[in-house]
């Protein structure tokens, strides 16, 4: 069972302080070459007072204990003291002993000769900037070095949090006996939620604490219990059950998962998850970590015999690993994969992973110097969405190779970039083979106050050695064209406002390229798409991503951006970009089934993002169809946020043929411990909700519960899928229940930042 450590802070700062104040005290005191004293008269003769002495109840004597650290300097007051010639002693209050910024006080303390305990008494109390410790009496042993507290009530302020013990042992060695312990987070008078022992061992040099008889009770109800277990009193790891997950939905039902995590060596650990299913049957995972100076990874993996609604065994497993191979090499792994298309549906929760088409196999190597790079690549895919159709699915790259060079201010002060890629691509019942890139690139950049001038030239090629090819067509096309582009532009300056308190800019941005028709029908299409148009796509010189395409064109880009920012806090209140292209010539290169264009220009894309102080946020993106005189996208978001806890998000999407859908998220506060939250997702075009959850949260100082209802719309079959999540944080302690925090941080824009 893992905790965090709050026992090592009480014992630390509770326990071991004044102990160590004793020991140091007596140590500073006394020579290198001679032993500790063992009684108080010998630790007192240092000093030279009377061997017996009596003061009057309004004196005080105070033992200064310097040494030559001033930071151990031990001060003790009392109001009465008594030193018997035997070695005995007595002080009657107030008795005070400080260090630096710890006390320790009590009303009588004694010292027995006999037996060599020191013992304070009547309303003891420790106190240091962290950590306050009450009890009813305090020993020290100077034979047997055992330190004891009785009846102690601890705070730590840093936490916060406060226990109670009914005793305290610390013996030389530093191993620590608790009993009857108590500890929570929540403030004096409120035990919402407490965690009792009936004994705690803690060993401080093994880093190690052994509970026996744990319970941890909510509301006075305990709901979980521990007859035995052990955790790490320092950042150290160590093996044990973790806090158990539980929820429901409809495709599993009431679901119950029992981690053990497993700390194998510092380098290694394992965590195993069994999973209860009520509609499923066991699901049985397990996760794998390691790291070391040149490797680090996880590796998942998890089983379902016989579900039970399939009959079917279901898997799933994930590897990403990462190694630093020597001589600047690194090697990645990445790869995914489940027994069938449905894994994601019936087994997970959450909407990234459901909405996932296919799954990404990789291992690739790299290797980086001042000049080169490489890249050595093995890419596969598992298609989870059986709606994609064998023609339409990505190819293997089986495998790549990618060499990349770059020499800044070379021959003639000139920039040169050389990019080269050979790649095996095969995909099952379509067109195989292998394609050689080459790019060499030679440019010669001027930027002087503002002012920037890039022309630039390159040649593309790229050649094939095709297999399966179609009847009549060449198993080895090619394509050679230039490039030549000319990029300027330029940044304006100036404040304004009352105080200079805005500097606005204004960035004009202009760019030409030419690259000349090069018939292409020939060749294949293994990874090139014509990406939907984007400020960043609108500045591209090639329209095509990918290397199997480059694309005609005589065109003028122009773009202008202006932004406002704020010169006390340097934050960017408004930006604005407006863009487009005016071609001087048609463009005949197209991917399979598209239509050459003679358009006079792109579409306008205009994008703008405005921070109203601290309320109000707008961003909006739109793309307006010249050719046809409508809007091809457009999105808003808005977003209102006068508080911490009080957020509003309203969002459109449009897509034209493809999707219009509307989003409303929120967060808003009822009163100062009640929050309600909720998404609503909506298909304009489908005429149907999405995605739809709404909860509530209620929080104090110490604890807080999470209560979320969602409703999702399954991507294949258009069914919905309705899930129930209950969280219970116990503050600086742990949660209890099924994640709903992360649902909310993805389903409600900025829920849970600062």
């Amino acid at each position: 069972m893992q905790m965090r450590s709050c026992w090592q802070a009480i014992v630390c700062a509770a326990i071991i302080v004044p102990l160590n104040a004793v020991e140091t005290a007596q140590a500073q005191t006394t020579p290198a070459t001679q032993a500790p004293p063992r009684t108080m008269e010998e630790a007192c003769q240092i000093f030279e007072p009377a061997p017996a002495q009596t003061a009057d109840d309004d004196a005080l004597e105070v033992v200064e204990l310097t040494g030559s650290d001033t930071t151990d300097v031990v001060e003790m007051t009392s109001g009465d003291a008594s030193i018997s010639g035997t070695g005995d002693a007595k002080f009657t209050g107030p008795i005070e002993l400080r260090s630096g910024n710890r006390t320790l006080t009590a009303g009588n303390a004694s010292f027995e000769s006999a037996t060599g305990n020191f013992t304070v008494t009547d309303e003891v109390t420790f106190r240091d900037p962290q950590t306050r410790v009450n009890g009813d009496a305090a020993s020290y042993n100077t034979v047997t070095g055992q330190f004891s507290f009785k009846e102690a009530e601890f705070e730590l302020q840093g936490v916060p949090a406060r226990g109670t013990a009914s005793e305290i042992n610390v013996n030389r060695s530093g191993t620590l006996e608790l009993k009857k312990v108590t500890y929570t987070t929540c403030p004096v008078g409120n035990n919402a939620w407490m965690l009792r022992a009936g004994e705690i061992e803690i060993d401080q040099a093994r880093g190690m604490g052994t509970a026996r008889h744990a319970r941890l009770a909510f509301k006075g109800v305990p709901f979980l219990y521990w007859p035995y277990f052990t955790y790490p009193v320092t950042n150290e790891r160590k093996s044990g059950l973790l806090i158990p997950e539980f929820g429901t939905s409809d495709p599993r039902g009431f679901e119950l998962a029992a981690p053990y995590y497993w700390n194998i060596a510092p380098q290694y650990d394992a965590t195993f998850v069994p999973r209860y299913m009520s509609k499923r049957g066991v699901q049985l995972g397990s996760e794998f970590r390691y790291l070391t100076e040149r490797n680090d990874g996880i590796l998942w993996g998890d089983y379902l015999p016989d579900d039970d609604k399939t009959g079917e065994d279901r898997w799933r497993y994930l590897v990403v690993a990462q190694s630093m191979l020597g001589r600047g090499w690194r090697a990645t792994a990445d790869a995914e994969g489940v027994s069938d298309s449905d894994y994601f549906q019936d087994l997970t929760n959450g909407q990234a992973s459901t909405s996932q088409t296919n799954l990404e196999r990789s291992v690739f190597a790299e290797w980086y110097n001042l000049n080169w790079s490489v890249l050595l690549r093995y890419q596969g895919y598992q298609i989870v969405d059986d709606a994609i159709q064998p023609d339409e699915r990505p190819y293997q790259r089986a495998p790549q190779l990618a060499v990349d060079g770059v020499w800044k201010d070379g021959l003639l002060g000139l920039d040169y970039r050389l990019t080269t890629d050979a790649t095996f691509f095969y995909r099952k019942e379509s067109v195989n083979g292998l394609r050689l890139h080459l790019l060499p690139e030679v440019s010669l950049p001027f930027e002087r106050n503002g002012f920037y001038l890039t022309p630039k030239a390159a040649l593309f090629h790229s050649q094939y050695q095709l297999d399966d090819q179609t009847p009549g067509s060449p198993d080895n096309p090619d394509v050679t064209a230039p490039l030549l582009s000319l990029d300027t532009g330029l940044v304006l300056e100036r404040t304004a406002g009352s105080g200079q308190r805005w500097l606005v800019t204004l960035e004009p941005r202009a760019q030409y390229v030419y690259i000349p028709f090069e018939e292409q029908a020939d060749l294949p299409v293994f990874d090139t798409i014509l990406p939907d148009l984007t400020l960043v796509q609108l500045f591209r010189r090639n329209r095509f991503i990918g290397y199997d395409r480059i694309g005609d064109t005589n065109q003028v880009t122009l773009g202008l951006t202006s932004r406002f920012l704020d010169t006390s806090t340097g934050k960017e209140r408004l930006t604005a970009t407006l863009g487009g292209t005016q071609f001087l010539s048609g463009r005949d290169v197209v991917l399979p089934g598209d239509l050459p264009t003679k358009k006079n220009s792109s579409d306008y894309i205009a994008e703008i993002g405005v921070n109203l102080y601290r309320n109000w946020n707008v961003d909006a993106a739109y793309q307006w169809n010249t050719d046809e005189h409508e809007t091809t996208r457009a999105e808003a978001r808005l977003q209102w946020r006068p508080g911490q806890t009080t957020i509003m998000n309203l969002g459109y999407r449009f897509r034209r043929d493809r999707l219009e859908q509307a989003d409303v998220s929120f967060s808003v506060p009822a009163g100062d411990r009640w929050n309600f939250v909720g998404r609503y997702s909506y298909s304009l075009r489908e005429d149907e909700p999405l995605d739809r959850f709404l909860g509530i949260e209620y929080e104090t100082c110490c604890w807080g519960i999470r209560m979320v209802a969602r409703r999702e719309i399954k991507r294949d079959s258009g069914q919905t899928n309705n899930s129930f999540s209950i969280q219970l944080e116990l503050k600086n302690f742990s949660s209890v229940g099924n994640s709903a925090d992360s649902l909310l941080e993805r389903g409600i824009l900025g829920y849970g930042e600062n």
